[in-house]
């Protein structure tokens, strides 16, 4: 499965408060922010922003849920330029709290950091940072990525959000909207 990156710090905490409202109905959910909708995801009993007119695919490979909220119609074009992944895995012998610490760090070494930070809200510990990426022959990513550790069900969240250098002020207006409230049932 293939990684994506993205993230967003300002909602990060916010959301991981959220994140502790397990089991949340429909009807419990605030309404959405004008320009976007809920994106309930039955098979990790979570719920997304997604921006009016962007699509979404969800997939499963090697024992981890890939999710992708994006401007671009990836069945169409076979990848994005911008959006939101969200990989969610369980792990039976390694502590997701610390895959979740090891994947930040990884994204953070190749890399020009633009901003890290930890928070935490119960049984959720939460890593993130925000990079410039640059690759030979493509133009610079923004990325902001936020892992979730789960503490008592051992599950990994894994949360980007990116888009090309040249619009991430325009992305960024959506996608840090995407970050500021999700809900994730934290049972799972």
């Amino acid at each position: 499965m293939a990684l994506r990156r993205a993230g967003a710090r300002s909602g990060s905490i916010a959301a991981l408060l959220c994140a502790l409202s397990a089991a949340l109905s429909a009807e419990d959910i605030p309404p959405a922010p004008e320009g976007f909708s809920w994106k309930r995801i039955e098979s990790v009993k979570a719920s997304f922003l997604m921006p009016k007119g962007w699509y979404f695919k969800e997939e499963e490979k090697q024992g981890t849920r890939a999710f992708f909220i994006t401007r671009e119609d990836i069945d169409s074009t076979g990848q994005f330029e911008t959006g939101l992944t969200v990989n969610v895995q369980k792990f039976k012998k390694d502590k997701a709290t610390v895959k979740a610490a090891q994947l930040v760090v990884a994204m953070m070494q190749p890399n020009e950091v633009l901003d890290e930070w930890t928070t935490e809200a119960g049984v959720l510990k939460a890593f993130g940072c925000r990079v410039r990426e640059t690759e030979k022959d493509h133009p610079p990513l923004i990325v902001h990525l936020l892992a979730i550790g789960n503490e008592k069900t051992n599950t990994l969240y894994l949360i980007l959000f990116e888009s090309p250098e040249k619009s991430w002020d325009e992305a960024w207006a959506k996608g840090q909207v995407m970050l500021e409230k999700f809900f994730l049932d934290d049972e799972i």
